[in-house]
């Protein structure tokens, strides 16, 4: 009686999945306090949000580029080091020109969450033969980020408050899916080293 042999991508998931659910989960984490700081504390002017949101898209950036590097050799690393340089220079673009109008900041938010929300999407379903349940989770935190850049994109009358209330609850909903993806990475993992 012979054995079926492992599935080489399933089991290369399972080994990356070991670590990196726990960047999905920090990246989520942090993303709901940016949102709650959003919404709680007034932020006066669009240049201190301007450096807020600078800051994090940086941090973000880092944290997808160390997590391609780690994960280098395996599928999809592309995607995420071009995620991670999206989001760089998106945070280095916002903090070199912090006083540009209002108008130019919301532009610049809407086509960066376009772009990282449409990049999650290709990147996760991707991989939805070695994640499954996990992928759907990153399908719907793309989407999530394509669906506000849309709809910010749209409104480019909108006021400062507005703005930042938007930009506070984008955040929270991102940050509460990306938990889940985190969650759910994990536990596709150890079904895969199980199996």
């Amino acid at each position: 009686m012979s054995t079926l042999p492992s599935n080489p991508i399933s089991t290369q998931y399972a080994e990356i999945a070991k670590g990196a659910w726990i960047w999905a989960v920090v990246r989520g984490a942090l993303l709901i306090v940016f949102g709650i700081v959003a919404m709680v504390v007034p932020i006066g002017t669009a240049l201190v949000l301007a450096v807020v949101i600078g800051i994090f898209a940086i941090v973000d950036g880092i944290i997808d580029l160390i997590d391609a590097i780690r994960h280098r050799g395996t599928s999809g690393v592309g995607l995420r080091v071009f995620l991670g340089i999206v989001s760089l220079l998106f945070g280095i673009v916002i903090l070199l020109w912090p006083g540009k109008t209002i108008g130019f900041m919301v532009i610049l938010i809407a086509i960066w969450a376009i772009l990282i929300g449409a990049l999650q999407i290709v990147a996760n379903v991707s991989i939805r033969k070695e994640a499954p349940g996990a992928w759907v989770w990153g399908v719907v935190a793309g989407a999530i980020g394509l669906i506000f850049g849309i709809v910010v994109l749209f409104n480019l009358g909108i006021g400062l408050v507005a703005l930042i209330w938007l930009i506070g609850i984008w955040a929270i909903i991102f940050g509460v899916v990306l938990i889940i993806l985190g969650l759910q990475v994990r536990k596709a993992g150890k079904a895969v080293t199980a199996a």
